[in-house]
This record gives C-alpha cells, structure tokens and sequence, in this order.
C-alpha cells in the first residue's frame, strides 16, 4: 500500500482511475494531502502525456505504483 511518504511533488504514479476500477495512467503529483477528500489521504496529478492540463485528484489507495519518487 502506498503511503504519503511514498510520494511527494514531482513524483511519477501511476493511478487507477474511475475511484480505482478504471485504466491506470502515468500522472504527475502536483499535491500530497492528508485530507484530499472524504478524510482520506491522497493526491493532485496532472496527466504525464500532458493530454489534461486540467488536474485531477485521487486517492492514495488508487496509486498502482510509484515509478519516480
């Protein structure tokens, strides 16, 4: 299980999306959060491919793996 030490600003995941049921993505973290929502920790990434400049968060326990820390 990823933890928020795991990962920090700058940090290449890869994370399910769809809360964890969807497609993994290469993302890149913009934000670490103890509360990102609901209490719970997690993320704000950005996509690697640079396809959504939009953002977008996740949980931590939607990180499939930390490819660059």
């Amino acid at each position: 299980m990823i933890e928020l030490r795991d990962v920090k600003v700058g940090s290449i995941v890869w994370v399910a999306t769809n809360f964890g049921s969807g497609m993994g993505v290469r993302a890149i973290v913009d934000e670490v959060d103890a509360d990102i929502k609901n209490g719970l920790p997690g993320i704000g990434y950005t996509l690697a491919s640079g396809e959504d400049k939009n953002g977008s968060w996740a949980y931590l326990s939607q990180i499939i793996r930390v490819q660059k820390y």
